[in-house]
C-alpha cells in the first residue's frame, strides 16, 4: 500500500485530472451564469428573448417615424455605405424619442433626423425589412431588397406579388413579423409578446404617429393622411452579421452554445474533482520507504510564516495574471473564457502546494503546535496561571474584568483619536476580542463548575470511587475538583473499612457459631437422653425441663445471630420465585393458630385482592412472617385482637399487621428496629431482640420494606414488596412446567 500511495506517477495523473476538472469545472461554470445573467433557462431562441422583442419594437417605431419624415417629403439616398469604418456611430445617435415626444436639440435640422432613421432603415442587406402602404394614396414605402417583389396598385409583373400575396408569403416563410392595418387597427404577430413589448400601448402608438394624429415635427399642427398597412419582418437566421439583430443574435448563439454544452460536463467535473482532491489529499505526504508522513522543506516553516508566503504569492500571481488577460483581451481580443483558463493555470500550482502544505501539516499533527501563535498562547497562559496561583476567585474575577476593561478602552482610545488607519474596523476587532475572552473564560469557569455538580451527584449517589476528570480544568474550578476527589478517597477509604469489619463480624460471628453449636447440640442431646432415663427425682427432672428450654434457646439465638449478620452483610443467597403473597400469610396462620389460641389473641385475616403475587424468596418472605407473628404472640396484650390486612397499593404488594401492646412501648420505632432491642424492657419474656431487625435486613436484600409504626400502645407492622401485574395462575403454572422439564 505504501508503494501505491508513494508512487510519483500516481501522484502525477491525479494531479493533472484534477486540474484538468477544475478547468472544465471553472470555464464551464463561467459560461452557465453568464448566460444565466442575461436570459432565463427555458429560453432557447433568440427571437424569444427580451432583447430581441424589445430591438424589434424600437425598429417598428422608427419606421413610423421614418414613413412620417417621408409623407412630409423627406427624401434621401436609400442604402448603406459598408466601406465606413465607424458602423457603431448609426446606432448610437438617437435624435429623437417618439416614446416620450422630446426633441432633440443637438440636432441641426429635420434632415439631418430623416437621414439618420434612413440610414439605420435602409442598409444594405439588413436583417430587419419593412413594407408600408399608404392605403389612401397609394404611395408604398419598403426595404431596398422588397422593391423589386411587391408591385404597386397600377404595376403588373408576374414576377412580382401583390401585397395579399406578399403578407401571406410573409406569414408563412417569416419566423419573426408584425402586421398592421391602421384602417382596422389590427396586428397579427408571431413574435413571443411574454415581455409585453409588442402590446395594444405602444402598437397603438405607431397607428397614430404614422397616420399624422400626433402633433410632430416644426409645424405643430395635426393631419390625417390616411391609413395604412404596415409588415415588419426579420430574415430567416439573420445572415448579416453586421446590423444590431445580428450583432446580437449571434452573441446569443454563442452564449447559448456554450451554455448548453456546459449544463453536463460540469456536474460530471464537479464530482470529479472532488474524487481526485480527496485521491490527492489521500496520497499527500506519503513515501514509498516511510510509514509516516514526509515533509517538504517549506511544511518545516512556521505555520504563520507559510501562510504569509503564500498568501503573498498568490496575491502576485493574482495580480499578474489580471494584468496578462487584460493585455491579451484589449490587444488581441481573446475570449473571456480563454482568459479564464489562462488566469486558472498561472494560479493553480501555488494554490495546490499550499493547500497540500496544509494537508501535510494537518497530518503531521503541527498545523496549531508548529505555529508562532501556540507558542504565544502556551507563554500567555503560562504567565496568567502563576500570576493568578493561589489567588482567591474574587481576585481572579476582578483580574479578568480590569483585563476586560483595559481591552475595550485601548479600542476605544485607538478610535476616537485615530492611531491606526482604518480605525472603526480596527476598533471592532480590539472590542470583539475582548468580549470574547470575557466570555470564553465566564463560559470555561461555567462548564467547569458544571462538570464538578454533575460529577459530585455520582458521589451523592453511592459512587465512591468515581473521580472527577480534571484533565481540562482550570482554576479556581480544578482545585475544587481536587479536593473532591481527596474527599471522596477518604470517604471510599472509611466505606471499604467499614465493609471489611462488617466481613471480619460477620465471619467471627459465624466461626464463634460453629464453635458454640457443637458443644450445644452435645448438651441437647444429653438432655434428651436423661429425659428418657426413668428418674424418680421430680426435682431433677424441672432441672432438665428447664436446661431444654435454655439450650433450645441458646440455639435459637445463635441461629438468629447468623441470619442477622448475612442478611445485613449481603452474603445470603436468595431464591428468587413467584409467590402468593396471600396464601403464605394463610399458611403461616394456620402455623401460629395453636399460638395465638394459647395467648387469648383473636386474629381478623383482611385480603383486598387475592391472589396477589410477589417475586421473593420464599424461606425469607416466611421468616418475615414468622417473626412479624412471633412478635405479636411474645408482645401483644393477651385477649385483644391483632389485625392483618393484605392489599395493593399502586405498583406494591402490603401486609400491615396490627396489635395492642402488653407493655408500655417507650421507645421510638427507629431504637426498636435496632438489633438486641426488645419492647420488653424487662426481658421478661422470650426473644432475642433480633426479629424486626432481621426481617428489615431480609425485606431489603429482596428489594421490598419493612417498617413499624408505633401509637401509644398500638403497634403496627407494614411490609411492602413489589407486586407482579398480570400474572395469573396459567402463566405461573406455565413457568412451573418449564422449571420441571
Amino acid at each position: 500500500m505504501n508503494r501505491i500511495k508513494g508512487s510519483v506517477y500516481i501522484k502525477i495523473l491525479i494531479h493533472i485530472a484534477l486540474f484538468l476538472s477544475g478547468l472544465t469545472l471553472t470555464i464551464g461554470t463561467y459560461h452557465i451564469f453568464t448566460y444565466l445573467d442575461s436570459y432565463t433557462t427555458n429560453i432557447m431562441d433568440f427571437k424569444e428573448t427580451s432583447e430581441f422583442q424589445n430591438k424589434f419594437l424600437k425598429y417598428v417605431e422608427r419606421v413610423a417615424v421614418y414613413v412620417d419624415y417621408r409623407e412630409k417629403g423627406y427624401s434621401g439616398s436609400i442604402g448603406f455605405d459598408s466601406s465606413s469604418s465607424d458602423i457603431s456611430s448609426l446606432f448610437e445617435k438617437e435624435v429623437y424619442n417618439p416614446k416620450t415626444k422630446k426633441k432633440n436639440t443637438d440636432a441641426s435640422s429635420e434632415q439631418e433626423k430623416f437621414d439618420y432613421y434612413n440610414a439605420i432603415l435602409n442598409q444594405t442587406n439588413s436583417n430587419f425589412l419593412y413594407y408600408v402602404k399608404n392605403i389612401k394614396t397609394g404611395d408604398v414605402y419598403a426595404s431596398a431588397g422588397l422593391e423589386n417583389k411587391v408591385y404597386k396598385t397600377n404595376e403588373k409583373d408576374k414576377n412580382k406579388m401583390t401585397l395579399k400575396e406578399y403578407l401571406e408569403h410573409v406569414k408563412l416563410t417569416n419566423s419573426a413579423y408584425l402586421i398592421i392595418n391602421t384602417e382596422t387597427e389590427k396586428y397579427a404577430t408571431n413574435v413571443n409578446r411574454n415581455y409585453q413589448y409588442l402590446n395594444d400601448e405602444n402598437l397603438s402608438w405607431v397607428i397614430d404617429y404614422i397616420k399624422g394624429n400626433v402633433i410632430n415635427g416644426t409645424d405643430n399642427t395635426e393631419t390625417n393622411r390616411g391609413d395604412y398597412i404596415i409588415c415588419t419582418t426579420i430574415v430567416n437566421n439573420f445572415p448579416n452579421k453586421a446590423d444590431e439583430f445580428g450583432t446580437m443574435y449571434h452573441h446569443f448563439n454563442l452564449l447559448y452554445r456554450n451554455y448548453s454544452n456546459s449544463l453536463h460536463p460540469v456536474p460530471i467535473s464537479f464530482v470529479m474533482l472532488l474524487v481526485f482532491l480527496i485521491l490527492t489529499v489521500f496520497f499527500t505526504g506519503h513515501s514509498k520507504n516511510s510509514d509516516e508522513i514526509v515533509l517538504l522543506g517549506f511544511d518545516k516553516l512556521k505555520t504563520e510564516s507559510g501562510l504569509i508566503l503564500l498568501t503573498g504569492g498568490i496575491a502576485i500571481l493574482y495580480t499578474v495574471s489580471v494584468k496578462l488577460c487584460k493585455y491579451l483581451y484589449h490587444g488581441y481580443s481573446f475570449d473571456y473564457s480563454i482568459l479564464l483558463g489562462i488566469g486558472y493555470s498561472i494560479l493553480y500550482p501555488f494554490c495546490m502546494f499550499g493547500l497540500l502544505s496544509l494537508v501535510r501539516r494537518v497530518k503531521k499533527n503541527i498545523l496549531i503546535s508548529d505555529s508562532y501563535l501556540r507558542i504565544f498562547g502556551l507563554k500567555l497562559k503560562d504567565f496568567i496561571r502563576k500570576f493568578f496561583a493561589e489567588r482567591s476567585i474574587t481576585f481572579r474575577f476582578a483580574g479578568l474584568l480590569l483585563l476586560f476593561a483595559a481591552i475595550e478602552t485601548a479600542g476605544f482610545l485607538i478610535y476616537k483619536f485615530a492611531l491606526v488607519p482604518h480605525r472603526i474596523q480596527f476598533f471592532l476587532i480590539v472590542s470583539i476580542l475582548g468580549y470574547l475572552i470575557l466570555f470564553y473564560v465566564t463560559i470555561k469557569q461555567v462548564i467547569d463548575f458544571k462538570i464538578i455538580s454533575l460529577e459530585t451527584k455520582k458521589l451523592a449517589d453511592g459512587d465512591l470511587n468515581h473521580k472527577i476528570p480534571v484533565e481540562n480544568m482550570h482554576e479556581p474550578a480544578l482545585s475544587l475538583a481536587l479536593d473532591i476527589n481527596n474527599i471522596s478517597e477518604g470517604f471510599s477509604a472509611a466505606v471499604d473499612e467499614k465493609v471489611k469489619s462488617e466481613r471480619l463480624k460477620t465471619e467471627l460471628i459465624a466461626n464463634v457459631s460453629h464453635d458454640i453449636k457443637t458443644p450445644l447440640t452435645s448438651i441437647i442431646n444429653y438432655v434428651d437422653l436423661l429425659k428418657k432415663e426413668n428418674l424418680n427425682n421430680e426435682t431433677a427432672k424441672g432441672y432438665l425441663d428447664v436446661l431444654s428450654g435454655k439450650t433450645w434457646r441458646l440455639k435459637t439465638l445463635i441461629e438468629d445471630l447468623v441470619e442477622a449478620s448475612k442478611a445485613s452483610s449481603g452474603t445470603l443467597v436468595l431464591n428468587l420465585e413467584c409467590l402468593n403473597l396471600v396464601e403464605l400469610v394463610r399458611q403461616s396462620l394456620g402455623e401460629f393458630e395453636d399460638k395465638f389460641a394459647d395467648h387469648k389473641i383473636e386474629t381478623v385475616l383482611t385480603v383486598s385482592q387475592e391472589p396477589l403475587y410477589i417475586m421473593a424468596d420464599g424461606r425469607s418472605t416466611y421468616r418475615i412472617i414468622e417473626n412479624i407473628f412471633s412478635n405479636v404472640v411474645k408482645y401483644a396484650l393477651s385477649g385483644t385482637r391483632a389485625y392483618i390486612n393484605i392489599y395493593a397499593e399502586g405498583d406494591m404488594a402490603v401486609v400491615s399487621v396490627k396489635n395492642i401492646s402488653a407493655a408500655k412501648l417507650n421507645i421510638s420505632s427507629e431504637e426498636l428496629m435496632e438489633r438486641f432491642v426488645r419492647g420488653d424492657s424487662s426481658r421478661n419474656t422470650e426473644g432475642s431482640g433480633l426479629g424486626l431487625s432481621i426481617s428489615k435486613s431480609l425485606a431489603a436484600v429482596q428489594e421490598g420494606t419493612f417498617d413499624i409504626e408505633l401509637d401509644g400502645d398500638l403497634f403496627k407492622a407494614v411490609l411492602k414488596f413489589g407486586k407482579l401485574n398480570d400474572y395469573t395462575n396459567e402463566i405461573r403454572i406455565a413457568k412451573e412446567s418449564d422449571i420441571l422439564h
